[in-house]
């Protein structure tokens, strides 16, 4: 198997409003906490355009070690307004939620096995990468790009790689409860184990259509313990 080898992320260096420069991460860290004039402002969005390189990295990475279809499709001509997950704007993002009209592409990578997470990458131009893995969970990265937040390239990178290798080695599991409620509420719940031994999770209650719910629970019933499996490597 290839290992899998991060882009290069240069360092960033930035100027504040009087002229001082400084690098996102630990910024606040002699603060209590970001100044309030600091949240909703993104002045640098564009120090995430790395993020997107280390995306294509992982795809092309994932394509020549695993037995996989790619799906490559341009986003820029579609007509994203009206997407929702079950009328996508394309097939390539049937099921994916966080889809808006930033998007400018999307892979679609579908191992050759059932038991296996597929996983959908869209990229945007703000530029950040939204990955949907499985059959409900969604993730951003960055999640917040705003100056509060203070994230860096590196740090939106590494859970990037985190999701995507993990998916692709089994260690991502997801759950959900049956549709309850007369509004389709439902608890979505992921945990992804990391090599390291670090464990990630999360769980919240979602509004689902409750066919939607209804079908995400069978086929989790169906993996042992909502775990999926490895992807199958190439020879």
């Amino acid at each position: 198997m290839t290992a899998y080898v991060r882009p290069p992320v240069p360092r960033q260096v930035f100027h504040d409003a009087d002229g001082a420069p400084f690098e996102y991460g630990g910024r606040w860290d002699h603060l209590d906490g970001p100044p309030e004039d600091t949240y909703s402002v993104d002045s640098h969005p564009e120090r995430f355009a790395p993020v997107v390189d280390v995306a294509d990295a992982l795809v092309r990475h994932l394509a020549a070690t695993y037995v996989v279809t790619v799906e490559d499709v341009d986003l820029r001509d579609a007509d994203l307004a009206p997407h929702t997950a079950d009328t996508p704007a394309h097939p390539v993002l049937a099921g994916a939620h966080d889809v808006g009209p930033g998007a400018v592409r999307a892979v679609r990578l579908t191992p050759m096995s059932d038991d296996a997470a597929p996983l959908t990458l869209v990229v945007t131009g703000y530029p950040s990468v939204v990955v949907r893995a499985g059959v409900l969970h969604e993730d951003r990265f960055p999640s917040c790009g705003c100056d509060a937040c203070d994230e860096t390239a590196e740090g939106a990178a590494e859970g990037l790689e985190d999701l995507v290798l993990g998916v692709a080695g089994g260690l991502f599991s997801e759950g959900v409860s049956g549709p309850r409620y007369l509004l389709g509420e439902s608890w979505v719940r992921y945990a992804l184990e990391g090599p390291d031994g670090r464990r990630e999770s999360g769980e919240g209650q979602r509004r689902l259509a409750r066919a939607v719910a209804a079908a995400a629970h069978r086929r989790l019933a169906s993996l042992p313990g909502g775990r999926w499996q490895p992807w199958p490597v190439a020879d």
